[in-house]
């Protein structure tokens, strides 16, 4: 990787020189590999002040130590500094343990504009990405954190504020996206107000007593402006209200489907369940049918790319040149369908079922071809289908007797095992009945984004912004998407990538970290921390 060696006003090293930011989100899967990102590429900016909870027994401060010593997007910081890192974390990290649902995150106004004036930039990752939470929380997490924190940012000497959001605000419009807020205009043109619309959300929800009855209110309110879900609805509420203060400069960066590294903090690094590792896990079992229009766009970008466009936002803001909107997608300027995803990803199975130890995998998993299907047709064993067929079994299952069915001679020789088979058959059954549950609610969900909805994100803005760079700045930081070779990406970093990260999750297994930095520097020197993963580049 090339460095930038000079550092001039104009570069990015160069503006993030000597700044102090204060961040939110970074214990989540965009937060961590942007911040681990910026304190390997630009360690000239002077201080980086975290707003963490802490869970579980640990502070916020705990929390975060875990991170930057174990999370698998510190590797490339652990691989560089070894025990150094503690120093450089001590010297140029601060975690601020705060509730981003309380009024200047649980701050004292005095306490608050102590830490605000010396901060030059706010920069807000965090929210809850769930399309069907209790509306409460998603309240709380992407519109009352979001206007909280830009109270903060409201309080800076250059009140700059930097809104990570999402391309899917766009709701219910077709085709072309531009990159433009227009405030208390809905996705599909209501005129309304953000202030009013929170109010009465919250003033109806005040009176359901059910987390069901909450989130068909919410998605009741959410498809009246043209929002699909509720993840879209209060996102894009937070943008409108943002947009309408007058007290903040702020710009609001929308990633599309954020995806598996390509190459930092190393090829194929992923965390958690997204939108795309459900849909592959799907292709991996019999059930080869996804229920996705062939011809639509699946906007996927690998989550480094959505950190250098992250980069180059704050970049611009802090030289008070940001643009209103930045979209981080893929179908502006290096489109895939998901006739394409669908394709490369049954190419990629049937190498992975090649060297499968099963049977089943080998000569009956890595022969079928999956394929897109119409949601709306019935299909012969489908999924629907299939569900209930397991569970009508369990249910006759749980009516097997042994003792009373077997002779007792044979019951006495046999009995206990047969009974221990039959408890094992219904465990089976009822994990695959919640299996195809999960299958059934995950296509319900992404319907809209797969089926009913096509975008074409534009991305000028990260496109302009990336042609001003310097040739060593755009290597390091440039909006890379249009150099993405798809089926090389897809078959070797993407697919293996969600099954090393992030297909164990849905499959209830553990994904582990990467054991902690030695403690005694002479017997553990930091070249023998392990790296595992994915090795190869796209």
């Amino acid at each position: 990787m090339t460095r930038v060696d000079e550092l001039t006003p104009e570069s990015i090293r160069g503006t993030f020189a000597g700044k102090h930011l204060l961040v939110t989100g970074v214990t989540g899967f965009l937060g961590k590999v942007w911040l681990s990102m910026l304190l390997d590429r630009v360690p000239e900016v002077r201080k980086v002040t975290l707003i963490a909870r802490g869970q579980k027994g640990q502070t916020a401060a705990d929390r975060f130590e875990k991170i930057y010593e174990c999370s698998p997007a510190f590797r490339p910081l652990r691989e560089k500094h070894g025990l150094g890192l503690r120093a450089l974390v001590k010297d140029k990290i601060e975690v601020l343990d705060a509730p981003l649902s309380k009024p200047l995150c649980g701050l004292s106004r005095e306490d608050a504009a102590r830490r605000m004036a010396d901060v030059d930039v706010v920069v807000h990752f965090a929210g809850l990405v769930d399309f069907e939470p209790d509306p409460r929380a998603a309240i709380d997490a992407n519109i009352i954190g979001a206007s909280n924190v830009a109270d903060l940012a409201a309080l800076t000497p250059e009140k700059r504020y930097v809104h990570c959001s999402t391309t899917f605000v766009a709701g219910v419009a077709q085709g072309d996206v531009l990159e433009v807020i227009t405030p208390g205009l809905s996705p599909n043109g209501t005129s309304f107000s953000p202030k009013t619309e929170v109010a009465e959300l919250e003033a109806e929800l005040a009176k359901l007593s059910s987390r069901s009855q909450r989130i068909d209110c919410a998605m009741g309110r959410a498809k009246v402006l043209g929002w699909p879900n509720i993840y879209t609805y209060t996102k894009g509420l937070a943008e409108h209200l943002i947009e309408e203060r007058d007290d903040v400069r702020g710009t609001t960066v929308r990633p599309a489907v954020v995806e598996c590294a390509r190459r930092f903090p190393f090829v194929g690094w992923n965390e958690g369940v997204n939108t795309s590792a459900p849909i592959v896990w799907l292709l991996s079992t019999p059930f080869r049918r996804l229920t996705a229009r062939p011809s639509n766009y699946f906007d996927v970008v690998p989550v480094d790319t959505v950190a250098r466009g992250m980069m180059l936002a704050t970049h611009a803001m802090l030289r008070d040149e940001a643009k209103q909107v930045y979209h981080v997608a893929s179908s502006h300027v290096n489109p895939m369908k998901f006739e394409r995803a669908i394709e490369l990803t049954t190419l990629a199975l049937r190498k992975q079922f090649s060297s499968s130890e099963s049977w089943f995998e080998r000569h009956v998993l890595k022969r079928i071809d999956s394929y897109a299907a119409d949601p709306d047709r019935p299909q012969v064993l489908g999924v629907d289908d299939t569900k209930r067929i397991v569970g009508e079994l369990r249910q006759l299952v749980r009516k097997i007797d042994v003792k009373n069915w077997l002779p007792p001679s044979i019951y006495e020789d046999h009995g206990e095992k047969l009974e221990s088979e039959v408890r094992s058959l219904g465990t089976d059954l009822r994990s695959n009945e919640r299996q195809l549950q999960s299958i059934v609610e995950m296509l319900k969900q992404f319907r809209p984004f797969i089926h009913d909805l096509n975008y074409v994100f534009h991305t000028t803005n990260l496109t302009d912004a990336t042609n001003a760079l310097s040739e060593a700045d755009r290597e390091e930081f440039g909006f890379d998407i249009h150099t993405l070779d798809w089926r090389r990406y897809w078959l070797d970093v993407q697919v293996p990538g969600l099954e090393t990260w992030s297909i164990p999750v849905l499959r209830g297994d553990k994904v582990y970290d990467d054991p902690p930095l030695p403690k005694d520097h002479h017997t553990h020197p930091a070249h023998e921390i392990s790296v595992v993963g994915i090795t190869v580049q796209a």
